[in-house]
């Protein structure tokens, strides 16, 4: 199964997307937790050792992008072989999860980026390896990744939503994209929840979305950023790990595929 994480920049997609990997993992399944967005966080939120994760991020080594994608004449392949880059560039961490940092792809002067566009398509389709492996993708912010089709295949499109018109604008948006790419599992989860006007607020704006669950704002997520660790490990009994275990036996019991 594979879930990728969406949403509007500072919603707390990469929150999400590790104490997700993490309780997935704790059940026994193998988790690859992918970090393509560019503030690569993704590790220290899932509370790998930043010593053991100081690897070049995959997107970011021109040789590699250029070795698998590049023909002769300028033309590029668009299924790169990519069957080997979890192996070489996975990063072991707890709860059975390995982490991969994939990077983001670059934007710089005219230079078209169709490579890096289709070896990250190949990569995310490639993480699928047994029947008892999950992907979790942390997907940089905004609407790029979906216009690209970079969530094409996907089993879900997990959009993380704040009660704010920003935020639901975004959300709208990128589930349109997704329906345009043939996305069949669309769900919404709602963060930073204060009041019942808020989960009122976004059940309205996203009338006819499938809304998975609402985490209630915690200060324990803030006070684990403060010292660089995981929420999961500084407040285990903590709002958010409580409503992200409830959601996590929702997405098993409605989408996965044994």
């Amino acid at each position: 199964m594979k879930i990728i994480i969406v949403g509007k920049g500072g919603v707390g997609k990469t929150t999400v997307a590790a104490c997700l990997a993490r309780l997935i993992g704790r059940d026994g399944f193998s988790v690859i937790a992918v970090d393509a967005d560019p503030s690569l966080n993704l590790a220290k939120a899932l509370g790998i050792d930043p010593a053991t994760s100081n690897l070049k991020p995959v997107l970011f080594n021109e040789e590699l992008i250029k070795e698998r994608t590049l023909l002769p004449g300028g033309a590029y392949r668009l299924n790169p072989r990519v069957d080997d880059v979890v192996e070489e560039y996975g990063i072991r961490g707890p709860d059975n999860v390995v982490l991969l940092k994939l990077g983001y792809v670059k934007k710089g002067g005219t230079r078209c980026l169709c490579p890096e566009y289709a070896f990250l398509r190949a990569l995310l389709s490639h993480l699928i390896l047994g029947r008892r492996d999950v992907v979790i993708i942390d997907m940089v912010a905004g609407l790029e990744p979906m216009s690209r089709g970079v969530a094409r295949g996907v089993d879900i499109v997990m959009c993380i939503t704040e009660p704010t018109v920003k935020s639901i604008d975004v959300t709208l948006e990128i589930y349109r994209l997704s329906r345009d790419i043939g996305v069949k599992n669309f769900v919404v989860v709602g963060n930073k929840i204060v009041s019942e006007e808020d989960k009122v607020f976004i059940e309205k704006s996203l009338s006819g979305i499938k809304i998975l669950g609402y985490i209630p704002y915690d200060e324990n997520v803030v006070k684990a950023d403060r010292l660089g660790v995981s929420v999961l490990d500084y407040s285990p009994g903590s709002h958010i790990i409580t409503e992200l275990s409830r959601i996590k036996e929702l997405i098993f019991k409605n989408y996965f595929i044994s």
